[in-house]
């Protein structure tokens, strides 16, 4: 194994703005978590596709954080996360 984590998670967080964070990276910001979620997903799918397994984990309104897409179990493309 090379040291790489078997499977890469992507967070979508709320810090004044929607932002995708993975390995310690921040994306540029989003208004709409929506967007956010549906590029965070489009990423982890591009993984999955590379052969790593991926998932997607979103802060909720009660900023919480709750998995919402994850390779091994959803369809690509997702359903849509509600704006509230």
């Amino acid at each position: 194994m090379d040291g790489l984590p078997t499977k890469s998670r992507y967070y979508v967080v709320y810090d004044g703005a929607w932002v995708i964070q993975c390995d310690g990276e921040n994306s540029e910001p989003y208004q709409h978590r929506s967007d956010a979620f549906r590029d965070a997903v489009a990423l982890a799918h591009l993984d999955t596709r590379n052969g790593r397994e991926a998932d997607v984990i979103v802060q909720s309104e009660d900023d919480l954080f709750r998995p919402a897409w994850d390779s091994t179990r959803d369809t690509y493309p997702p359903p849509l996360v509600p704006e509230h």
